[in-house]
Parts: structure tokens; sequence; C-alpha cells
């Protein structure tokens, strides 16, 4: 069997004891543990339920929005423009953005949604080439019809989960997100840093040859702040916190928060494969 871990009546990589609770996942687990335990699929529990489970959001939520005509595409545009107040306008090259689409993808949906009187486009005056996108009186009541229907059908799509579960898991979502959302994170420049999520750092670090381990890697420190004074340099890797482990932006936001009024904290750093403690003067809150 596998030498992951198992955990009191868990067998490997987490699975329950009790097969009645088991998921089609625990199934592959179970069998993966036996066929090669020397290769840790405790990944594998999270990835691939992620991907099951949007499998199965994604299905029920088209159901929702089919029935009044959309794809989920086009309420996401939809949401957008109303997101944004009134005049329930902005440009199209922000509309793209804030869907994170290329501008031919967003003009296929503009062009359906103008079709139906969802939404009008007009030229904007600041910008040669652009467009202003704006949600029609249609779209504004479309809106009001759909979002009361759509967010009953989320909340019972999560009734396997108790409202402190639900906020445990959004909790979980948010730190797992954020560190995809962008390259660096400035949640530590109060400290003079600017860091790269774990993941990374892992592969800078196993590029170079160096250990894979978790952290926060440095990518910048500013003159003279208190992370230059501390002796911290480009290429560390940020570790932990007076003992607390730093893997995430949100979680060490959380820390930098905890020790408001602290005058100093000791930072762990990986400098190469050597470990190194250093102490941070905070600046005064």
């Amino acid at each position: 069997m596998s030498e992951q871990p198992a955990g009191a009546g868990r067998l490997p990589y987490g699975v329950p004891g009790c097969q009645n609770s088991w998921d089609d996942v625990d199934r592959v687990l179970v069998d993966w543990a036996g066929q090669r335990p020397d290769l840790d699929f405790t990944p594998v529990g999270v990835v691939t339920r992620l991907s099951r489970v949007r499998t199965y959001l994604d299905a029920e939520l088209a159901g929702i929005f089919a029935r009044f005509g959309l794809t989920s595409a086009d309420f996401l545009v939809i949401v957008s423009l109303r997101r944004a107040g009134k005049p329930y306008r902005m440009p199209q090259a922000r509309l793209m953005d804030a869907l994170g689409l290329t501008s031919g993808t967003v003009s296929v949906r503009l062009d359906r949604l103008e079709k139906n009187g969802i939404v009008t486009r007009e030229p904007d005056p600041a910008s040669a080439r652009g467009s202003l996108v704006q949600l029609t009186d249609k779209g504004l009541e479309l809106f009001d019809r759909v979002a009361p229907v759509h967010l009953a059908n989320e909340d019972r799509l999560l009734s396997a989960l108790s409202p402190a579960e639900r906020q445990v898991l959004a909790d979980l979502l948010r730190q797992l997100l954020s560190s995809f959302e962008s390259a660096t994170t400035d949640v530590a420049a109060c400290l003079g840093l600017v860091l790269e999520p774990a993941r990374l750092a892992r592969i800078r670090r196993q590029a170079v040859g160096l250990s894979d381990q978790a952290g926060l890697l440095v990518a910048s420190v500013e003159p003279g702040s208190p992370a230059d004074a501390a002796g911290i340099e480009r290429g560390d890797l940020l570790t932990s916190l007076d003992g607390t482990e730093v893997i995430s932006s949100t979680g060490l936001a959380r820390q930098l928060e905890n020790l408001l009024g602290r005058r100093t904290v000791r930072a762990g750093l990986l400098r190469g494969n050597e470990a190194v403690t250093v102490r941070l003067t905070l600046p005064p809150a």
C-alpha cells in the first residue's frame, strides 16, 4: 500500500475507512494505492473532485439559463454590465478583461445579445476603435427575472454543505484561486516585499536544482524597507513568520493582520537550500 499517511479510521490518501461514504474518486485512489504505491496520488483527491464537481455544476446552471433563452456565457455578460452600476455600461475592452476572453469571443457573445435586444453597442468617444456596451431595459428586466432563480439554484446545489462548511470551502478556494490570479502579490508591501505564489516558487526552484519546498518566493525587495534592513534578498523563499507556515498570499495577509501592534517578527527563509532566520522590524500600525 501507499506510504501516504492514512490517519485514524482512514485508508491511504485520506479515503474514509467506511466504504458507504466513498465517492468515485475514493475508488480511484484506492486502486492506485494498490497499483502504484510508489507514486503520490494525493493531489488527485482535490483536483479530480474539483473537475467533477464543476461538470455537475455547469450542467445544472446551464439548465436554469436555458429556461430564459440564455447560455451561461450570455449571463456572464449581463452580470458584468449590471454589476457595473448605472448606466450599466462599460467599454468592450474592459468587458473583455472582466470576462478573461479574447476580443473575437466577446464579439460573438455581444452579437447574439445585441440581436436579442439585451445589449446595445455604440462607438466609444474615448477610443477610436472601441465600443461602449450597455445593458438595455430589456436586459435589465431579464437580469431581475433570472438572478433570483439562479441564486436559489446555486443554494440548492450546495445543499450537502452546512453554512459553516460552505464558508470553510469558500476560504480554501479563495486561497487556491488567488495563487492563480496573479504572478506576483504585494500583500507584504508593508515589509517591502513583492512575492511570487508557491506553485511558481516550486517550479523556479526545481528548475535550478533546489529543493522542492513550498513558500512564497521573493521577487523584489524595496531598498530601505524592513525586509531590506533584515537582509532578505531577491530569490529567497519565505517559508514562515513566527513559526507559522507561509504558503499563500491570503494566509500571509491574515498573519500580518494578526501581527498588528508587534514591533518585530521572526521570518523563516530558504536561501538556496540553506535555512535562514531573520528578524523583521514591523512598520507602525
